[in-house]
Order: structure tokens, then sequence, then C-alpha cells
């Protein structure tokens, strides 16, 4: 009787043990303690975030402020090198200046043929005129130069026209010759008119030249 209440009592541990066991397996276990860092790791850690800030933030700021593409430094281009020379220019033709002609001082010599000059003639006076141009331009005055009558008072001048018949220069002095025949049919002033033409036909400017006297 007291094997089996033994055998009994025996069993019934196993059993609790069992249970004991079983239930141990479902209790919660404590939580796996989290390794803490030491300063230096902190420290280490701290500088890699701000740095890794730091970054970001400079990159949006070049984002939202891009700077100013610097614009190429002028470079002086390498001085010239003398290859050949460079053809002579021909020298420009020069427009031919056509000759100046001007006539300078001028006068007129009345007297009376076979006499002089006087201050009155006659009626029937005949008189001997010779008129003078003073060659003041730069051209020269050829020998088919003439002096014509423009004007004739009183008488039959003669010849109409008197040639040059030879050169004259600047500064030297041409003279013609006319017979006036006679001084004038009526008393008073008189004269007559000449004018010096070049060879082309044309009066030179201020090539007039008039000569005067009296009849009384």
């Amino acid at each position: 009787m007291k094997n089996h209440r033994r055998s009994v009592n025996n069993f019934l541990i196993l059993v609790f043990f069992a249970l004991f066991a079983a239930g141990c397996q479902h209790v919660p276990q404590d939580p796996t303690n989290t390794p803490t860092m030491s300063e230096e790791e902190l420290m280490q850690a701290a500088q890699e975030t701000a740095q890794a800030i730091l970054s970001i933030t400079q990159t949006e700021d070049a984002l939202r402020n891009p700077s100013p593409t610097p614009e190429p430094t002028a470079t002086e281009p390498p001085p010239a090198t003398a290859t050949s020379a460079l053809p002579a220019m021909p020298p420009t033709a020069t427009k031919e200046t056509l000759p100046y002609y001007s006539v300078g001082n001028k006068s007129c010599l009345v007297k009376q043929i076979g006499g002089g000059s006087q201050a009155a003639y006659v009626p029937f006076d005949k008189l001997y005129l010779e008129v003078c141009y003073e060659n003041q331009g730069s051209g020269t005055w050829d020998a088919n130069f003439y002096a014509q009558v423009t004007r004739n008072d009183g008488g039959s001048t003669n010849p109409e026209r008197v040639l040059l018949n030879k050169t004259v220069s600047n500064g030297q002095k041409a003279c013609f010759s006319f017979n006036q025949g006679m001084a004038g049919h009526e008393l008073g002033d008189h004269y007559s008119t000449f004018a010096l033409t070049d060879s082309n036909g044309a009066i030179l400017t201020n090539g007039y030249q008039s000569c005067y006297w009296t009849v009384q």
C-alpha cells in the first residue's frame, strides 16, 4: 500500500516538473541589452552628421544661387610677323593744272603822230596809241595772244587786231600799237577801248584797257 502511494507521489512530482518546465518556456525573457557607445564614438558620429548637414546646405545654396560663369580672359593676338612686302601703290594721277592768266599793271600812251603827247588835240590830228599789259599769272602768253579794238571813238583805228608775236612770262610786259586816225570830229573827251585776248579767242580777266584824250 505504501509502495503504491509512493509511486503515485513520484508520478505527481514528475508531472509537476513537466508542467513547470513547459510553463517556463513561455515566460517572457529579458530584452537584449543595447550596446552603449563611448564618448569618442559619439563625438565622431556627431562630426560626421554635422558634415553631412553642411554638405547638403551648401548644395542647396549652390542650386538656389548659382555663381556667374567667369568670362574668358581676352588674350592679345601674337605680334604680326613680317611676310612679303606689300606692292608699292602707283602714284595717284594728278589733275593737270591749267595755266593761270592774270593781268597786272596796264597803261596807255596817247601821242600825236609826228609829234608828242599833249594835253589836248585838234579834230584833224592823227593819234598813235600804245596799249601795254603786265603778265601777273602763272601761264606764259604765247605769240598768238593779241589785242583787239572793242570800241573806236571818233576815228578809224587801224589795225583792228595786233598780234603779240612773242612769249611773255610772269612779270614781263606786252605792248600793242594802233593808229587812231583822226582824234575826233567833235570837241570834248574821247576814248578807244582794247582787250587782251588769248590764242583761243577768250578775253583775259582784267584784260580791258581804254585810252583817253581831249579834242578842243
